[in-house]
């Protein structure tokens, strides 16, 4: 306890978290500027507030992409601390000392763990509010990303266009296989945004176009209502469409996750992407922690004349292949039978054991 405490440890930790905190910072300006710009060329043809626009859904886009970047900034954070550190001859010394490298990558693997906790237990909710804001601009205004049905205590609701009217439908349940549903309220609406109808309908089933209403109450704006037996709702959604319709999970705050996969199970409906985004949050840390002792392999043989740049290079294509395995290894989890757990927990265990096997050789081999 007293050697976690200790001043070189103090001084290996501010350290990390200098380089650290360095990196990212670099990272997310790289990647909002390029955001940025993406944003600018498809608000051109906009007459006024264009770059307002592009601004505001870069900045919304901002916590999304610096919870991807951490793996990053913890890997080259480390590393060019480590490098550093051996550089001026800090780590060397402590090694001499008799420390060996897992003592020297405690501090980095303690800061490693800190921010992977902090990232799913607070910032995934600032991510989920933030990306929610963001795909109600892209409608808003590129007509994209929009999640037809949402689920809240009270039940489900779906949104759709009617040319240039809209509609919001609520289903105090919804038959994923029949698509039919259960006491329907829908509200109509003019393409101001003026109420001028409600229907109220038992079941009501999707149809190719429409939707089928059968028995229900038509309420007009000024309160006036009649019956009917049979109603059909013009409709461009389709059963697949509604499916995939769900809230994106990085809308979803990690604490809100496990009820949300609840609800949508008990509907019927498949949340294999949910869960597996469950999984993924739950092993950062551990991704986390293999990032730094990925970055630990480039500092524990003494640096040469040109060693740096080389160490820097290797380090990119590693950047590289571990991001492209990430993605390989998602797009195979979600549409395989391989457990959820297991596709979103190899990534995060992939570079804990190279970098451990690699050490291990290295340090004791």
């Amino acid at each position: 306890m007293n050697y976690l405490f200790s001043p070189l440890m103090v001084y290996f930790f501010k350290h990390a978290s200098l380089y650290f905190f360095t990196i990212l910072i670099i990272l997310c300006f790289i990647t909002s500027l390029s955001e940025l710009i993406e944003y600018s060329k498809q608000t051109s043809h906009f007459k006024s507030d264009a770059f307002l626009i592009c601004l505001k859904m870069t900045l919304f886009k901002t916590p999304i992409n610096i919870q991807k970047l951490l793996p990053y900034a913890t890997f080259f954070g480390s590393m060019i601390s480590l490098i550093r550190l051996s550089k001026n001859l800090e780590l060397i010394v402590a090694r001499s000392a008799g420390l060996s490298i897992w003592h020297c990558c405690l501090p980095h693997v303690i800061l490693a763990f800190i921010i992977g906790v902090l990232s799913i237990t607070i910032f995934s909710s600032i991510t989920s509010v933030t990306q929610t804001k963001l795909m109600q601009l892209e409608y808003r205004y590129f007509q994209k990303n929009n999640n037809n049905l949402q689920i809240s205590g009270g039940g489900f609701w779906l949104h759709q266009k009617e040319g240039d009217k809209t509609a919001i439908i609520h289903a105090n349940k919804i038959d994923p296989t029949k698509m039919e549903l259960n006491k329907v309220i829908i509200f109509r609406y003019t393409k101001d945004n003026k109420f001028y109808e409600r229907i109220d309908g038992d079941n009501t089933v999707l149809k190719n176009g429409y939707w089928e209403i059968n028995k229900g109450i038509i309420t007009n704006k000024n309160l006036e209502t009649s019956n009917f037996i049979e109603l059909q709702l013009p409709t461009q959604l389709t059963s697949s469409q509604i499916k995939e319709s769900f809230a994106r999970p990085e809308t979803i705050s990690f604490w809100g996750t496990p009820k949300f996969i609840e609800i949508i199970e008990k509907a019927g409906f498949n949340s294999r992407k949910h869960v597996i985004y469950l999984h993924k949050m739950l092993s950062t840390p551990i991704l986390l922690i293999g990032m730094v002792l990925l970055g630990a392999i480039f500092s524990i043989i003494p640096i040469g004349r040109h060693g740096i740049g080389k160490r820097l290079f290797i380090a990119i294509i590693i950047a590289f292949v571990i991001f492209f395995l990430n993605d390989v290894i998602a797009a195979l989890g979600q549409g395989s039978q391989t457990p959820a757990f297991l596709a979103a927990w190899i990534p995060a265990l992939i570079p804990i054991f190279i970098s451990t096997s690699i050490l291990l050789y290295l340090e004791d081999g």
